[in-house]
């Protein structure tokens, strides 16, 4: 079996320090936002990537506030419920209904994960205009 040689540079960010504030695109799509400064209990958002035994990696999404739905996807919004949504280097790459996934190999090189918060009716949950999600770096050798 070959060993998964690898770099892993984690960089948690915070009510997505990344995210430009305002509606935001990513890849074609776009996306309103649903914000919820005023709430007590804020959706947030951790991720954690470990590489899989076998190939590729296991992402992990932590959340706190949220709970996933996916059985009222395209339903309308409850609050602090939803589905996320996984880019790798800015690509959409789809919905997420679970608190893990598997992501297979990438490419040799630096690769963005994000993972952000989405409503029912794939609104962004966004804190002050800034959406809510949690971005890493890998280095994949």
């Amino acid at each position: 079996m070959k060993t998964l040689a690898f770099t892993l540079i984690i960089s948690f960010f915070s009510y997505n320090l990344w995210a430009e504030k305002g509606t935001h695109q990513h890849s074609h799509h776009q996306h309103q936002q649903l914000d919820v400064s005023g709430l007590e209990n804020i959706p947030a958002i951790k991720i954690k990537l470990q590489p899989d035994a076998k190939s590729g990696w296991n992402l992990q999404i932590i959340t706190e506030n949220f709970e996933f739905a996916p059985d009222q996807v395209n339903q309308p919004h409850q609050m602090g419920k939803g589905h996320a949504h996984l880019y790798i280097d800015g690509k959409k790459i789809g919905r997420l209904y679970a608190h893990w996934r598997h992501i297979s190999a990438l490419s040799v090189g630096k690769h963005q994960i994000k993972v952000t918060l989405n409503t029912n009716d794939h609104q962004d949950y966004a804190k002050n205009g800034v959406v809510i999600g949690a971005a890493l770096e890998i280095m994949q050798k």
